[in-house]
């Protein structure tokens, strides 16, 4: 199995690449790899397909084979399976969902197992533990092994998928979407002035612009254009759990979007942002922002007192602490954005102008997410045909 990476230019400023070879495990279970950096006249795909085969030649390696590949437990694949494929060709989102799922039963179950002995009557088993215990993801674990098993046939250690001749776990209905209705929208606007600035800040950017939560963590003093009452999103704050560290990402779509804010949350805004960027001025060698590729320290809206961010998941928690604290109806903080999409609609705003402030890929996402329609809106539309 040979993979690759772009690294950076050499000094002349060739392009090159790092190729990894890598042809199963010894009898001590540890994995077997060559490693070679190879520069490029040019940066294209036959270049690169040129340079592996070249490097797998000069290892005799012209017909790939893999020593000892039924030793290999699932525990020992996993990690491959992560370095190779996951952290190579997916979003750091994504690996931290994996890695969830692994640690989560599947490693636990399967770990010690060698891949090639793994049945499909295990894998029932498996789910069927899963269901007793009401764990969650139980579709999207199937999946995850169904990808594990077609890579190891791809790389050479098993002949056959298990997933193929066992049984799918059924994809459990999506929930009805939750939201609140215009009444108990009244309801938060009572209790929003008793919190926290930035806890109001943040409820209101969701209700009223009907942002994410990974966006609203990923604003910057930049992101706010006060002369046109607008919020240009384009970044995500994510967390890379194996590295530990925070970083800013593109957003769901890897499209960047203008949102429009109401004036008197735009005004509040800036009153935060001004007091903030006073605070870190006089923070001196305590200032701990995380920094751009380029070494710029990035000012997000809403960090920690020295300038390092919040964990995303935090605005959720404390969502949870306000709903519970101030006996709201419970709705997740994500059902904020659908409460501002829902309150959209029940004003007969424009669909169009709808998926645009939400950032949705196309219109049809838009009108599949909100197909539902509340009980007094349904009955309004069939009360049209009474006026006839």
């Amino acid at each position: 199995m040979a993979s690759y990476r772009i690294i950076e230019t050499n000094k002349k400023g060739q392009p090159r690449i790092k190729i990894i070879v890598e042809y199963g495990y010894d009898e001590n279970g540890k994995r077997l790899r060559k490693i070679k950096i190879a520069t490029l006249k040019k940066l294209d795909e036959s270049n690169i397909i040129n340079a592996i085969a070249q490097f797998e030649k000069s290892l005799g390696m012209e017909q790939q084979t893999f020593g000892n590949t039924k030793k290999i437990t699932f525990s020992q694949f996993s990690e491959k399976f992560m370095s190779d494929y996951v952290a190579v060709e997916l979003k750091v989102k994504s690996r931290n969902t994996y890695e969830n799922y692994l640690n989560n039963g599947l490693l636990e179950f399967f770990g010690m197992m060698k891949m090639h002995k793994i049945t499909s009557t295990q894998i029932n088993l498996f789910f069927v533990e899963q269901k007793k215990i009401k764990a969650g993801s139980i579709y999207e674990k199937f999946a995850m092994l169904n990808t594990m098993f077609n890579r190891a046939i791809e790389w050479g250690y098993i002949e056959v998928n298990p997933c193929a001749k066992a049984t799918k776990p059924k994809r459990k209905k999506t929930r009805r979407i939750n939201y609140y209705t215009e009444e108990q929208i009244k309801q938060l606007l009572h209790v929003i002035p008793k919190l926290h600035i930035k806890h109001q800040l943040q409820i209101k950017i969701a209700l009223y612009c009907g942002l994410r939560m990974a966006e609203i963590a990923g604003l910057r003093f930049e992101s706010l254009d006060f002369q046109n009452n607008s919020i240009y999103v384009d970044k995500t704050l994510q967390y890379d759990k194996i590295n530990k560290q925070f970083f800013l990402d593109t957003t769901k779509t890897g499209e960047s979007r203008v949102v429009y804010a109401p004036q008197n949350l735009m005004s509040e805004l800036k009153d935060y942002v001004e007091k903030k960027k006073i605070k870190l001025a006089k923070l001196g060698e305590k200032f701990n922002p995380i920094y751009t590729k380029n070494n710029k320290p990035i000012y997000l809206v809403f960090s920690k007192d020295n300038g390092f961010p919040n964990h995303p998941d935090r605005m959720s928690i404390q969502w949870r602490d306000i709903v519970k604290k101030y006996n709201l109806p419970y709705i997740t903080f994500h059902g904020l954005r659908h409460t501002f999409a829902s309150y959209m609609l029940s004003k007969n705003v424009n669909i169009k102008v709808i998926q645009e402030q939400l950032g949705h890929a196309n219109i049809r996402e838009t009108l599949d997410t909100y197909s539902h329609i509340d009980t007094s809106q349904k009955q309004k539309a069939s009360d049209l045909f009474s006026n006839l």
